[in-house]
C-alpha cells in the first residue's frame, strides 16, 4: 500500500507542477501573429527605378555644417511680447477662452 501511495503522490505532485504549463493563452505573445486575418497586398504604382534616382537626387547630409540654414523672419511681421499679451487680454476680453489646464 505504501507503494501505492507514493505513486499516487508522485502523479498528483506532477499534475499540481504542471498546472502553469497549460495555463498559457491561446493567443500568441505580442509581435508573434500577423496584425490582420487577411493578407494585406499592396499595389504601388512607383517603379524601382524612379525611387532610386529620387534618392540619389536626394543625398542624405553628411560632414560638418551640412544643415541647411533657417531663413530668419521678417522684421516687419515680428510681434513683441507686449503686443502679444495685448491681443490675448482683448480677445478675452471679447468672449475668446484660452485653452489651460489638464483638459486644454
Amino acid at each position: 500500500m505504501n507503494k501505492f501511495n507514493a505513486s499516487i503522490a508522485a502523479v498528483a505532485a506532477t499534475l499540481l507542477l504542471s498546472g502553469q504549463a497549460f495555463a498559457g493563452s491561446l493567443q500568441p505573445a505580442a509581435g508573434e501573429a500577423p496584425f490582420a486575418e487577411a493578407p494585406v497586398v499592396l499595389a504601388s504604382s512607383v517603379q524601382r527605378q524612379d525611387v532610386r534616382a529620387d534618392a540619389a537626387r536626394q543625398l542624405p547630409a553628411a560632414g560638418e555644417l551640412s544643415a541647411v540654414a533657417v531663413q530668419a523672419a521678417d522684421p516687419s511681421t515680428v510681434v513683441s511680447r507686449a503686443e502679444v499679451r495685448a491681443a490675448t487680454i482683448e480677445a478675452i476680453a471679447h468672449g475668446y477662452r484660452v485653452a489651460a489646464g489638464e483638459n486644454a
